[in-house]
């Protein structure tokens, strides 16, 4: 770890730097997710889930369907389905141990975003997993999120990355594939190449 001479250590520092929010920016967290936070979650098809086990550690978990995906179930309860992935479950491990939760919704286009907050629940009622089946098939789990505060967040920072700005985009051609990190990160015994071939068979067939 590198050391560094000048580090903050305390709120009173961080705000000798950053100041204050301004009263609008602290009066605009809700308890409950109003018509402009529902009509936002409806047209979101993609959305990250930040939690942290009992020790601390953390994990942040992105979950991508077609818009919509996020069932409201009152103003204070989601549901989000837990499609068919790679069975680590370090989100919902986490959640056993600590059920808080935080997450931040996108929608292509929309330079602000959503974040929620609230404690997590895993859940296996048929019923709620049969209403977000797709192509005939539900989902396995249902992570259930009561919901204490949501706010919108500015769009300085989508912005500044030009994000929903293809022209801005950079040179993704050097960058190389999927496979090929997967054996390099893991020591994998198999070819970048037959390790690609499988992700893309899993793609084509294991995504609901």
């Amino acid at each position: 770890m590198q050391d560094f001479q000048d580090v903050i250590t305390s709120e009173e520092q961080l705000r000798e730097v950053l100041g204050y929010p301004a009263e609008r920016v602290q009066r605009k967290v809700i308890t409950a997710l109003d018509k402009h936070c529902r009509a936002f979650v409806s047209l979101s098809p993609f959305l990250l889930i930040a939690s942290a086990d009992s020790a601390g550690n953390m994990d942040v978990s992105p979950k991508g369907d077609p818009p919509g995906f996020v069932r409201l179930l009152d103003d204070r309860t989601l549901a989000i389905p837990d499609r068919p992935g790679n069975k680590r479950a370090d989100g919902f491990i986490n959640i056993i141990e600590n059920p808080r939760v935080a997450l931040l919704f996108m929608v292509p286009g929309y330079r602000e975003t959503l974040r929620v907050a609230g404690s997590g629940r895993i859940v296996r009622d048929e019923s709620l997993r049969e209403s977000m089946a797709i192509k005939g098939r539900a989902p396995a789990l249902a992570l259930v999120v009561d919901v204490e505060e949501a706010f919108f967040h500015c769009a300085k920072c989508v912005i500044r990355s030009g994000l929903w700005q293809p022209e801005l985009w950079p040179d993704i051609s050097e960058m190389p594939g999927y496979g090929q990190i997967t054996v390099d990160h893991s020591h994998w015994h198999e070819s970048p190449d037959q390790v690609e071939l499988q992700l893309q068979d899993s793609y084509s067939k294991n995504l609901y």
